[in-house]
């Protein structure tokens, strides 16, 4: 094999490597943080179906300022129901886990994970929230469309710190795209 052909296989495989690696964290800090208001759809690239962002010092003492682990704000079900989370557009997401603490009493929540409508995961027990201490729920779901969270109380959750990973970055690319350029140049050199 050829030391050109070495580099830009190294260089890609680098890239690849690295991107895969990356997660990305929600954290919905970059929101208002007005309880009034729903989460805009696209947000992320998702689509946030009965969703909202509150501030942790909205209701102090509550299960919202204990759940926000982030700085400022946390994402929350608006009516206390079930929440839909989406793609935006075509395509997959892939669902790590989040933080969740019930805002005002103790609860179980579930989770499905859907690709097409058809489902692909649903958690086999639920996960016990309370108001105090902020659960983290890993599912490391991988090829989904749309994530479902149920809730046994019919109160609000929230949910900080959502991990999902995000797809290769254009630096990346670049990155190795220098690469292939500075070998390219040295062996034109020699």
């Amino acid at each position: 094999m050829t030391t050109m052909l070495k580099k830009m296989l190294l260089s890609v495989l680098l890239g690849a490597c690295c991107a895969a690696s990356h997660a990305g964290v929600i954290n919905f800090d970059e929101l208002s943080g007005d309880f009034t208001e729903a989460i805009a759809s696209g947000y992320q690239g998702l689509v946030w179906d009965n969703m909202g962002a509150i501030r942790s010092d909205a209701f102090p003492g509550s299960g919202y300022e204990a759940g926000t682990v982030s700085q400022a704000n946390a994402a929350y079900n608006r009516d206390g129901g079930t929440v839909a989370i989406s793609k935006a557009g075509a395509g997959a997401f892939d669902f790590v886990g989040a933080y969740f603490t019930s805002a005002w009493l103790e609860q179980e929540l579930a989770f499905e994970g859907y690709l097409n409508g058809e489902l692909l995961h649903s958690t086999a027990q639920p996960f016990v929230i309370d108001t105090v201490t902020p659960l983290w729920v890993q599912l490391d779901w991988s090829g989904i469309d749309t994530l479902v969270i149920y809730n046994s109380s019919g109160t609000q959750w929230a949910m900080d710190d959502m991990v999902v990973p995000e797809p290769p970055s254009l630096a990346l690319f670049g990155a190795a795209a220098m690469g292939l350029m500075l070998a390219r140049r040295r062996r034109r050199r020699h």
